[in-house]
Parts: structure tokens; C-alpha cells; sequence
């Protein structure tokens, strides 16, 4: 293997770049993220959910707000599969502590049902959604009990 030798200017030159970045020790967004996707872990180390969007920009250090959300919730240890999918139009984030909630309309849909209702909170720890407002629940199968 080769080993590049730097001249002490460049050395020094990248030194004062990195400084900052280990002094402050994170990168802070400015600008909106565009068209991304992030995905979520649990405590297990899988992947747990991924979060889709149109636009994401950070509000503070803890929460970022989402145009066009789509959150996708996995099946969980290990299996990527999509068990439901979660849609708003805005959508207030919280990456690290897997939770995310809005006022407008939120609509989920599952492989037999759809939810639809407005002031909602989701918590990825726990696995639930909690809508407050003109809930609808629809089943697309038959109910074959009566």
C-alpha cells in the first residue's frame, strides 16, 4: 500500500478544516433537505421505519418539520417489510426520539384497513398512533362472525 505524503501547508491547511468540525461536533443543516429519505432503528440495531419527504427542515436541534410525510413502518427485527404506511401533508419529526406528530390531516393504510383523522402522534418506541380528531377507520374485508 502506498502511503501519500502531504506537504506541511496542505497538513496544516486540512488540520484547520477538520478543527472546526470536532470543536462544534456536528454539521448543522441550513438548507432544507430535498426529496429524502432517512431510516429509522430500533433498540435491536434493525431498521424499524423509514421516513420519506418531500422537503425536511430542521427547526432546532431536536425536530425537523416534513412536507408531504411519508413514514413507512417495517415489519421490525430484521424483516424489512412495509407493515403501514403513514401520509400528512406536514409533520412535525423528533429523529431521535422516533416520534413524529401534526395537526393536519394524517391518513395510514395497512394491507386490509385505512385510518384516516387529523392531531395525531406517532411513537416508534411503542409501535402506536394516537389520532385525537374525525377519525375514520375502513376494513376491506368481510366481517364473516355474524
Amino acid at each position: 500500500m502506498k502511503r501519500l505524503h502531504l506537504p506541511y501547508p496542505v497538513k496544516g491547511f486540512l488540520v484547520l478544516i477538520g478543527l472546526p468540525i470536532l470543536v462544534f461536533g456536528q454539521i448543522q443543516l441550513g438548507a432544507p433537505l430535498k426529496d429524502f429519505t432517512i431510516p429509522g432503528f430500533g433498540e435491536d440495531g434493525f431498521p424499524s421505519w423509514v421516513l420519506k419527504g418531500e422537503q425536511l427542515q430542521q427547526v432546532d436541534e431536536k425536530n425537523a418539520l416534513v412536507q408531504k410525510m411519508q413514514l413507512q413502518i417495517l415489519g421490525g427485527k430484521g424483516d424489512r417489510t412495509v407493515e403501514t404506511d403513514l401520509f400528512s401533508p406536514v409533520a412535525k419529526v423528533h429523529l431521535r426520539e422516533n416520534q413524529a406528530q401534526g395537526d393536519q390531516s394524517l391518513r395510514i393504510v395497512g394491507d386490509h384497513f385505512k385510518i384516516t383523522g387529523q392531531n395525531w402522534h406517532w411513537d416508534g418506541k411503542s409501535r402506536t398512533v394516537k389520532i385525537h380528531k374525525k377519525v375514520k377507520v375502513t376494513f376491506d374485508e368481510s366481517l364473516q362472525f355474524f
